[in-house]
């Protein structure tokens, strides 16, 4: 696919983008990136890209983003887990009920997060029609 036609393709479907030297970056959100790196008016590969304040995760794909995120909670549930087994009365209390919900919401919106935008990454790149085999 031409480098042209890529930009009009994400023109019509009003996805913010930028081009560079030899990128195009489209703009999923504000953290969340598409690069598609071109050379001879073709794709040669491309990569999403997560720009974070972290340090684990700032530059990496979305599913390694998601991976730690995953391995991170998990983490922190066996810690709460044998902080339940020790103390058993904070559990019981209002206090550790409402740690527990916050805990829970914290890590459904992480996945509701990674499920959308893997979505929409899905989404441009069927629109592209790029194959997996060109990813990094």
């Amino acid at each position: 696919m031409k480098t042209k036609d890529i930009i009009n393709i994400l023109k019509v479907n009003k996805y913010t983008f930028e081009l560079k030297e030899n990128q195009i970056i489209i703009r999923l959100a504000i953290k969340y990136f598409l690069k598609l790196y071109i050379e001879d008016d073709n794709i040669v590969k491309y990569e999403d890209v997560l720009k974070t304040f972290s340090l684990w995760t700032n530059g990496k794909r979305l599913k390694a983003f998601a991976k730690t995120n995953i391995i991170t909670y998990l983490i922190f549930i066996l810690l709460i887990a044998l902080w339940y087994i020790i103390d058993l009365y904070f559990f019981y209390s209002k206090g550790g009920k409402v740690f527990i919900i916050g805990i829970a919401v914290a890590i459904l919106s992480s996945l509701l997060e990674f499920w959308y935008y893997n979505k929409r990454l899905s989404k441009i790149k069927k629109l592209l029609n790029l194959n997996d085999w060109l990813a990094d």
